[in-house]
């Protein structure tokens, strides 16, 4: 029997769950834990999905809830799948079979799942979210969360931030004086625009469509290209 087509959407938020094999325990120690979150670290680095939440808690699964914000799913899982298998060096299948996922609709949906993910573990741990809102996490995973039930979008640990549209406007032209240009010349430097571009992403909590706004009305799958660039 055919296996059932994913569900694609470049701007979707999904529930990810992945289940070891019986040859070996996808976590035998914490050490495994760390290197997973050192593996996650860097795939979002390469990829720039957003992480709401995470749980490493079970030795046999890990759960995971992201959003892809214009990349690819299916890379990203296997580009994080196949980085720990070549890590476990497991002598046979690490995992039981392909990554499972669910596309979440709504922000109810999303904070129930996130809720869920939470209470697995009443105490802080650094093996699931709980622990990025108490300053626990042994990486610095750059970890969104939601707030009051909605999808506020806020990097943990993130300083001198910028939060909205208008403050990045008033950013950008900062820099266009700077460089003794005018808005419009900055914008047509498409090698400064595009670092800056970068820059902003690493330094905002802007979404892609509002990066577009900043950044002459580009389309978020043009931000997405130079972004990872």
């Amino acid at each position: 029997m055919p296996r059932k087509a994913r569900i694609k959407d470049d701007y979707g938020i999904f529930y990810i769950y992945q289940h070891s094999s019986s040859h070996r325990n996808l976590f035998e120690c914490d050490h495994d834990r760390e290197q997973f979150l050192t593996i996650l670290a860097r795939t979002q680095k390469k990829f720039q999905f957003k992480l709401y939440a995470y749980c490493l808690l079970s030795h046999d699964e890990y759960h995971l809830i992201i959003d892809v914000n214009g990349g690819d799913l299916s890379k990203i899982m296997k580009s994080i799948n196949i980085t720990y298998a070549m890590y476990a060096k497991c002598k046979g299948k690490l995992f039981n079979d392909r990554y499972k996922s669910k596309l979440l609709k709504s922000n109810t949906e999303i904070v129930d799942i996130i809720n869920t993910i939470h209470n697995k573990n009443q105490t802080p741990s650094s093996w699931n979210n709980y622990c990025a809102f108490n300053g626990l996490t042994p990486i610095n995973i750059d970890l969104f969360y939601p707030s009051n039930n909605q999808l506020t979008s806020i990097q943990s640990g993130c300083t001198n931030c910028i939060h909205s549209v208008s403050e990045a406007k008033e950013k950008l032209n900062d820099i266009a004086c700077k460089e003794n240009k005018v808005l419009s010349e900055l914008l047509n430097d498409h090698k400064l625009r595009n670092q800056l571009i970068r820059d902003f992403r690493k330094h905002s909590t802007l979404s892609l469509k509002d990066l577009g706004k900043v950044f002459g009305d580009l389309s978020e799958s043009s931000i997405c290209k130079i972004i990872n660039s």
